[in-house]
């Protein structure tokens, strides 16, 4: 006479334990994928803000960048929710700088407006930013948003030079 083993439906610990296991992993490489997702969505934001003030300085500036430039294109900058990147620090009106080499020579004489930077992310916050390379926050994924000369806005690693007058 032959025994018939019956089967029951039930899961081996150890069984289970691989299942916990790979679900946990899972879940720890969708974490990682979902907040650098937000990441890219926040410099994606900041780009964004950075374009739109820049648009409004190429408006208000045809020689020089207002001295007060947060005050000067307040006419399109609604509560001043453009001049504040979201990773950016905190404390007075905005957290981007405006090339200081700008400021004192003027836009006019800028003869190469694709490479010369008009407006970037800067490491501090106030009222009225100017400064040069030293002072890029690479805030955003080990890089920095740039807002240049002739419009366009780029994120990018490297920090291009400033001073147009020096190439």
């Amino acid at each position: 006479m032959t025994r018939r083993v019956e089967r029951r439906g039930a899961f081996t610990l150890i069984e289970l334990l691989v299942v916990m296991a790979i679900i946990t992993i899972l879940a720890g490489l969708l974490l990682v994928v979902a907040f650098r997702s937000r990441q890219k969505a926040r410099s994606t934001a900041c780009l964004n803000n950075m374009r739109q003030v820049g648009m409004a300085l190429s408006m208000m500036s045809e020689r020089r960048v207002p001295e007060d430039w947060p005050a000067a294109i307040s006419f399109w900058n609604a509560k001043d929710a453009l001049l504040v990147c979201p990773d950016g620090p905190e404390g007075g009106i905005t957290n981007y700088g405006v090339n200081r080499y700008l400021a004192s020579r003027g836009v006019s004489a800028v003869s190469d407006t694709g490479r010369t930077v008009l407006l970037y992310e800067s490491q501090r916050a106030g009222t009225i930013l100017f400064g040069d390379e030293s002072d890029v926050d690479q805030r955003h994924l080990g890089g920095s948003n740039f807002v240049y000369l002739d419009g366009h806005a780029q994120w990018s690693k490297a920090i291009p030079p400033f001073n147009p007058h020096s190439r």
